[in-house]
């Protein structure tokens, strides 16, 4: 593959300024339903941490007693889960813009790397979808609240709507809130309003996130819980972010595992819609990793990976599936 296969004309004005300002939280919300939880596969990269995504483990969403650096120590509030309704999918059609990291190296006429702490973001080739090379996200073991991600701007006509895809590598995370892909408006992650993908006890947390408050629209996020975080293999993650009115949709592998509409309960002035304009369009999106697990919940490195992204007003669609990694020889003498 070639690096930045095709770029269409909303896509040339590409790049991003990246802040380093902290996530909100707060409680989960009550919804109804439950799922199962994945478990890590066998082929994960060594060194990378891994595990039930559901073991109990500091929280990310309450107000709990705080460890090193404000990271939250407390058991997590079980998450639940926002009931899945259906959601129509037009056809897919051609990219706006593609990344697959064939340059080999991350091309910084189109991406803003922002890193803070120990955190790391570079393209390496032993873990990769398709081709010879993928981004990949680091979080050494011990790091807390760090951040690691690359951004570039959404062209003009996105700005309300549009559709992405990436495959993911996702070694193993904690049980507090994660973030992954994220879209917002002008000064995110700072002083701005977005919408995020992330996880949260081996399920998708999708966000609404406001910290540019204004008198009718008050600092604060709606997290909500859907689907199941695949952990431990490569999939296919398509994402639909719409701002009129606000919902994140995501689908595993083409299959619809999220569909969460926002609405905003702190507006209360009549005249202002609840449930619509609420991000004041997307013009940035990035994706990374970052947690707000405390160190002692982090044992081993977490190892993100990224490849064949992709951003269009329509659904992109999938690739050839990854194959499966063969496992490791066992050593002599193991049992």
């Amino acid at each position: 593959m070639n690096p930045n296969r095709f770029l269409h004309p909303l896509g040339v004005a590409l790049g991003l300024a990246f802040a380093t300002a902290g996530f909100a939280q707060t409680a989960a919300p009550s919804a109804a339903s439950a799922s199962p939880t994945p478990s890590a596969a066998s082929n994960a990269p060594a060194g990378s941490a891994q595990g039930a995504p559901n073991a109990a483990s500091g929280s990310g969403r309450g107000r709990g007693a705080r460890g090193a650096r404000g990271a939250s120590t407390t058991p997590p509030e079980p998450a639940k889960l926002l009931p899945l309704e259906a959601w129509a999918r037009p056809a897919d059609g051609k990219a706006v813009f593609t990344e697959d990291f064939e340059s080999g190296a991350i091309n910084d006429k189109i991406w803003t790397v922002h890193v803070t702490g120990n955190a790391t973001a570079k393209v390496q080739q032993d873990m990769v979808a398709h081709g010879k090379n993928a981004l990949m996200i680091t979080y050494p073991a011990g790091t807390t609240r760090d951040v690691a991600f690359i951004g570039a701007k959404v062209p003009e006509a996105l700005r309300d709507h549009f559709y992405g895809r990436a495959y993911m590598y996702i070694s193993g995370v904690p049980d507090p809130h994660s973030v992954f892909v994220q879209s917002g408006s002008v000064g995110f992650p700072a002083a701005a309003n977005w919408l995020e993908i992330g996880g949260y006890q081996g399920h998708f947390q999708p966000s609404l996130q406001i910290t540019a408050p204004t008198a009718d629209k008050p600092r604060g996020e709606v997290p909500l819980f859907q689907g199941t975080l695949p952990i431990g293999r490569w999939f296919c993650m398509e994402w639909e972010f719409l701002d009129k009115p606000d919902r994140i949709v995501v689908w595993v592998d083409g299959k619809l595992d999220v569909n969460a509409p926002f609405s905003y309960p702190k507006i209360t002035n009549p005249d202002v819609s609840k449930d619509s304009g609420l991000i004041g369009g997307f013009f940035e999106f990035n994706l990374g990793y970052r947690t707000f697990a405390s160190a002692a919940l982090i044992p081993k490195d977490i190892n993100i990976y990224y490849d064949d992204i992709a951003i269009s007003d329509k659904p992109i669609g999938q690739l050839a599936p990854v194959a499966a990694k063969p496992a490791a020889p066992a050593a002599s003498g193991a049992k």
